[in-house]
C-alpha cells in the first residue's frame, strides 16, 4: 500500500488524519448530487476535505502506518517525509496535484483549493442508499395514465359523497326536528298565551256560575218560607176574631 492508501484507511476509521508537514485531511457529509458525466444521482455520502498546513506536526499517522506494515515508527516517518516533499514540489511546479484515493489539490489566484473524493455510502447515517442511474429508469406511461384516471374517478366519488351526506343530514333534521334548524315558531308562544287566558276565563266563569247558583237557591228557600209565615199570621188573626165574637 502507498501512503495515500494508509491515509484513506485512517480517515475511514477515525474521520480525520494529520499528515505532518503537509496538512489535515478530514471527512464531511455530502448531500445527494447529480453526476452529469453518466446521468446518475449519487446518494448522500462522506466526502474528503483538506486544510493545507505545512507546519503541522503529529506522529499518529506514522504510528498507524508502522502498525500496519509491522515496521518501525522512524521508518514510517521517513516515508511520510519523502512523500510530502514530493507532493509539495509537484504542486508548486504544476499548480495542481492529484493524490490517489484522496482527491486533487490546485492553486488558483494564489489560494489552495481541494476537491475531495466521495466515499461509498456504507455509513449507517445514510441508510445504505445506492446510486440511481436516470437512464435505467423506464417510465410506464400507460400505467401512469391508468393511475391518473383512477385518481380522477376516486376524486369524483369523494366530491359526490361529501355533497350528498350533508344534504341528506339536513333533510333528515328538517323532517324530524325542524326546530333545530329554524327555531320554534313565534305563533306557538302566542297560541299558548291565548290558551292560558281562555283557561283563566273558564275558571272565573265556573266560579261565577257557582256563586249565581248559590244565590238562586237562597232566594228559592226564602220564597218558600214567606207564604207559610203569612198563612200562620192569617190563621192567628182568624182565631182572635172568633174568640172575640164568642164573648
Amino acid at each position: 500500500m502507498n501512503i495515500s492508501a494508509y491515509i484513506l484507511e485512517y480517515l475511514k476509521q477515525f474521520g480525520s488524519v494529520t499528515v505532518p508537514g503537509f496538512g489535515v485531511f478530514y471527512l464531511e457529509n455530502s448531500k445527494a448530487i447529480i453526476n452529469s458525466d453518466n446521468g446518475s444521482i449519487l446518494p448522500p455520502s462522506s466526502q474528503i476535505a483538506f486544510t493545507p498546513d505545512y507546519g503541522v506536526k503529529s506522529d499518529e499517522l506514522a504510528a498507524f502506518i508502522s502498525s500496519q506494515k509491522q515496521s518501525s515508527i522512524e521508518s514510517s516517518k521517513n516515508e511520510l517525509l519523502i512523500q510530502t516533499d514530493f507532493w509539495k514540489k509537484k504542486l508548486q511546479a504544476d499548480q495542481m496535484l492529484e493524490i490517489q484515493n484522496l482527491g486533487s489539490i490546485f492553486i488558483e489566484d494564489g489560494k489552495t483549493h481541494f476537491k475531495g473524493n466521495r466515499l461509498e455510502s456504507d455509513h449507517p447515517d445514510f441508510y445504505g442508499l445506492e446510486e440511481i442511474r436516470i437512464s435505467d429508469m423506464n417510465v410506464d406511461h400507460s400505467h401512469t395514465d391508468n393511475m391518473a384516471n383512477e385518481y380522477q374517478f376516486n376524486t369524483s366519488l369523494l366530491w359526490i359523497f361529501l355533497f350528498i351526506v350533508p344534504v341528506l343530514g339536513i333533510l333528515y333534521l328538517t323532517y324530524t326536528q325542524p326546530e333545530l334548524l329554524f327555531g320554534k315558531k313565534s305563533f306557538d308562544e302566542a297560541s299558548a298565551q291565548v290558551r292560558t287566558q281562555e283557561k283563566v276565563k273558564e275558571v272565573v266563569r265556573v266560579k261565577y256560575d257557582s256563586l249565581q247558583q248559590k244565590r238562586s237557591d237562597s232566594l228559592k228557600k226564602d220564597s218558600l218560607a214567606d207564604p207559610a209565615a203569612k198563612n200562620a199570621g192569617i190563621q192567628t188573626n182568624k182565631n182572635n176574631i172568633k174568640a172575640t165574637w164568642q164573648k
